[in-house]
């Protein structure tokens, strides 16, 4: 039979991958006023739609981004509180198993 415990690492891997999510939430913050205000590099029409074009992908590209990286925080989120629960289910049955102990009586 196979033991169906957590090793306590999963908790922190969990945590960390929130925090990359978190951090690269940041960073596409930041990203999104570079990229979505930039000028024409010209005053023709083809400078104006190129501008217009690049804006819509970065903006389709940082909601994609968004998107994955809370996708992110919640798989960690998931596996922090998996392994939480496995730890609380582990230590109650040991605790029911050590100290719920009662000897037979020898007769």
């Amino acid at each position: 039979m196979q033991s169906m415990t957590f090793h306590p690492v999963v908790a922190d891997i969990g945590d960390q991958m929130v925090n990359i999510g978190l951090d690269s939430l940041a960073a596409g913050s930041k990203a999104s006023m570079s990229v979505t205000s930039l000028i024409p590099a010209g005053a023709d029409e083809v400078s104006l739609q190129a501008v217009t074009a690049f804006h819509a992908d970065a903006a389709d590209l940082l909601a994609l981004h968004k998107a994955a990286q809370e996708e992110l925080m919640r798989t960690g989120q998931a596996l922090a509180q998996i392994a939480q629960t496995y730890a609380e289910v582990d230590e109650a049955a040991a605790s029911n198993l050590v100290f719920g102990f009662k000897p037979l009586p020898y007769n």
